[in-house]
């Protein structure tokens, strides 16, 4: 699949990982330039192994990590915008100044304008509208990344992009990583079915998720299951100990890490259509 380019815009090391890390291995092993995006280094993300850093280095060990990730994927590049983790909604760490949530938007959406039109990927990849469950670097990421996948054809946005041989580029497709609306709860019963003591999600959580009828795509990745666990468990801060997937049967294990689910924001779905498991399905290679 030579000619064929993917950039996938993220908030945080390891959003490659979990949501979509199947759908990215697939598309890379076939050829497709895979380039990353991470709006953040994680820097309020949990450390779930004693030891694998502080909170004064875990930004620096997560950008560590997010390399390792990259290189087990078999990406084409990544890029890391150095805006700062948000962390949960309502918490602190969103009144921070240089958090990716108080970010000038017009600033982050020239950015990723430019990236699209020096990189030319046909199919742009972000998180659905409620960035999975609500966190506000997903949501903010998909926002931008939506409002530069419309603004990146139009030559009178940001025409100062448009000198040696730039040129405004439309992106024929974006999709947007999504999980069911009960996912938390599956994947409980799912692990727990084979005795790993796992908690049943927190009630204000069981929503959590877009609904089944918004989602356009379930993709079997279960052919890049090993790929995808290394590419996880290489963000070893955020892994815990107990982590469970290696732990039931691949079966069990194929059941939560094994499927993807994406909307196709661009262009709409049809009623009827049903959208392939390859997101440059009939679209022409290009130099």
């Amino acid at each position: 699949m030579a000619g064929h380019r993917l950039l996938a815009c993220f908030a945080h090391p390891d959003d490659e990982a979990f949501p979509v890390g199947g759908a990215l291995a697939a598309h890379a092993a076939r050829g497709v330039q895979v380039r990353l995006i991470t709006a953040t280094l994680g820097e309020e993300g949990e450390i779930r192994q004693a030891g694998a850093a502080t909170p004064e280095t875990l930004g620096s060990v997560r950008r560590i990590e997010l390399a390792r990730a990259v290189r087990i994927l078999g990406l084409h590049d990544h890029i890391v915008l150095h805006y700062r983790d948000s962390g949960m909604a309502g918490t602190p760490p969103n009144e921070h100044q240089q958090a990716f949530v108080n970010a000038p938007s017009e600033v982050v959406i020239e950015r990723l304008v430019e990236e699209i039109r020096r990189f030319r990927p046909q199919v742009v990849l972000t998180f659905d509208p409620d960035g999975l469950y609500g966190h506000p670097d997903h949501i903010a990421i998909h926002k931008y990344a939506a409002e530069a996948f419309r603004r990146a054809p139009n030559p009178d946005a940001y025409p100062q992009h448009l000198v040696n041989g730039v040129k405004p580029y439309a992106p024929q497709r974006i999709f947007y990583s999504a999980r069911p609306r009960g996912f938390r709860m599956e994947w409980a019963q799912t692990l727990r079915s084979h005795g790993i003591d796992f908690p049943l999600p927190d009630p204000n959580r069981i929503s959590d998720g877009a609904p089944p009828e918004s989602i356009h795509l379930e993709m079997d990745v279960a052919s890049q299951m090993e790929v995808k666990m290394g590419c996880i468990l290489s963000h070893r801060t955020q892994v815990a100990p107990d982590w469970p997937y290696d732990r039931v049967p691949r079966e069990a294990a194929n059941r939560i890490l094994g499927r993807e689910y994406y909307i196709r924001g661009w262009p709409l779905v049809k009623s009827g259509e049903l959208v392939p498991p390859d997101f440059f399905e009939g679209i022409e290679p290009e130099e």
